[in-house]
């Protein structure tokens, strides 16, 4: 735990993958901590099954509102990534 903890203090953003019926207890407490540090999320979500709390979420509300971005491909990823470097 400490060492992912560390981990995202040091980072710029966090890449979270959300696949799945939902998203992994782990993943998610790794958004909950990145986004209450106020580190940017993008998430990437390659599944095409509805995880979401309504038909057009594609994950759990709270995980949803804790990204920047949710993506279906890495070049989707190195897109959003790109968005938080550029001036």
């Amino acid at each position: 735990m400490e060492r992912v903890r560390a981990a995202i203090d040091d980072c710029d953003a966090v890449v979270a993958l959300l696949d799945g019926t939902q998203v992994d207890d782990g993943t998610a407490w790794e958004i909950g901590y990145a986004y209450a540090k106020g580190k940017p999320v993008v998430g990437i979500r390659t599944d095409f099954r509805n995880a979401g709390d309504t038909t057009h979420g594609r994950v759990n509300a709270m995980i949803e509102g804790s990204c920047v971005a949710i993506v279906d491909n890495v070049d989707g990823v190195l897109n959003a990534l790109g968005k938080l470097v550029s001036p």
